[in-house]
């Protein structure tokens, strides 16, 4: 999902809200690629890992960490 930026154009919300988006609403692009609002665009989960985490056995961080050293 990309990062929030302000909208230049007229359009619509293509989340559930349907709103209209105006020139200066904060947007963004959701999973589809679709412009939605940025207060309609689904959170990412801060607990959810990327492909490339990996978690230590020993501390429970985010490798790197300082568990191999």
């Amino acid at each position: 999902m990309s990062h929030a930026f302000p909208a230049r154009y007229d359009g619509t919300c293509a989340a559930d809200c349907g709103n209209r988006i105006h020139p200066g609403d904060l947007i963004r692009y959701d999973e589809d690629d679709q412009l939605v609002h940025d207060e309609c665009a689904p959170k990412p989960d801060p607990l959810e890992l990327k492909p490339t985490e990996v978690v230590c056995g020993v501390c429970w961080l985010v490798k790197p960490c300082r568990c191999d050293e």
